[in-house]
């Protein structure tokens, strides 16, 4: 769904569902959609759905064409409603799913913005120093008969240092930043990466739970409209957005495939622990498997809202205090020999 973003989507999904449960036939429904939506790709998009279907060709297969916009859970959610008569419903699980995986993406951008705007305050407040302020006053320092005090010279020492290397650092980190993107480029990197920040102290349990929370809600969504099972499992297992993860849910379809139970299989595996397992044993006994992933999506999403705002509460007064000490340690040895200047002959 790179091509659109998710909003514009989930509001041509909800339209779609409400147009369909209006008993309007398809064709005209997609051709009133082509219509009334703005964003240009996803009006071409639905023009060329609804020229395709106009020709007798399936609504599922037609959207197929685009897997840019609809994504192969998307088209099979679509397909699931058009077989059971219930495209309506279907469509309207598949917006609730768009929404909530919308607001998860908006928290965790929204809880990054703040860190990543501080430091770069930071790095544009410490580059100001040292290429505009601290010339001028090496000037006037020069005028003192006398030592500076310990954290002028700790400044000027580190501000001539940035200056003479300051090509050398930025290269350093240019390339470090690089070979992180090929390693993470490459398929084992990737997956080490990716098993790696599993276990990382706090933020490792909130992309655990992210991922967990996208894998059961899509999973849900399609067991919902009746998917089967090992197809929604495979489908559902790049929307956890971690190939660790995927690689064990892939591991867990081929084991089911072969006979094993669905609880028994999850159980296995150290990603799937607590209320997870519960919910899946609890489905698989009952026959309601949607319903209760559901509900532990829904749990996981509590979960992950209650880690970001605790982490966010912890990072950000943290971040705010050791920038705001660095910027005042700089300006303090800046100006502490104009405040106190030093004793000629000192």
């Amino acid at each position: 769904m790179a091509a659109v973003k998710t909003t514009h989507l989930l509001i041509f999904t909800r339209q779609f569902a409400s147009m369909i449960r209006s008993r309007l036939q398809l064709v005209d429904v997609l051709e009133n959609l082509a219509m009334e939506t703005p964003q240009r790709r996803l009006r071409t998009a639905v023009e060329d759905v609804s020229d395709d279907v106009q020709r007798g060709v399936d609504l599922g297969d037609a959207l197929g064409g685009f897997p840019r916009i609809f994504d192969e859970i998307y088209v099979n959610v679509v397909k699931a409603g058009m077989e059971s008569g219930q495209l309506d419903d279907s469509l309207e699980q598949m917006a609730q799913y768009l929404e909530r995986m919308d607001e998860v993406s908006r928290k965790v951008r929204g809880a990054m913005s703040y860190p990543i705007f501080m430091l770069l305050a930071f790095f544009g407040v410490f580059n100001g120093m040292v290429f505009f302020i601290l010339p001028r006053f090496e000037k006037m320092f020069s005028t003192f008969d006398a030592e500076l005090p310990w954290p002028t010279q700790t400044m000027l020492s580190i501000g001539d240092f940035y200056s003479a290397n300051w090509h050398f650092i930025l290269g350093g980190v240019v390339a470090v930043i690089v070979t992180f993107i090929i390693w993470i480029s490459n398929a084992a990197g990737r997956r080490t990466w990716d098993e790696l920040k599993l276990s990382l102290p706090v933020i490792g349990r909130i992309w655990r739970m992210g991922a967990l929370s996208r894998f059961l809600r899509t999973l849900a969504v399609q067991v919902r409209n009746s998917v089967p099972l090992l197809d929604a499992l495979r489908l559902s297992a790049s929307a956890s957005g971690n190939v660790y993860v995927e690689e064990v849910i892939y591991q867990i379809a081929d084991e089911i495939e072969t006979g094993a139970g669905i609880a028994e299989t999850f159980r296995r595996y150290d990603v799937f622990s607590g209320i997870v397992l519960q919910m899946i044993a609890a489905g698989e006994e009952a026959g309601i498997l949607d319903e209760l992933l559901l509900s532990a999506a829904g749990y996981f999403d509590s979960l992950l809202n209650d880690q970001i705002e605790t982490a966010t509460g912890l990072i950000n007064p943290v971040l705010t205090v050791v920038i705001g000490a660095g910027i005042a340690s700089m300006m303090l040895a800046a100006f502490l020999p104009v405040l106190n200047p030093p004793t000629p002959g000192a």
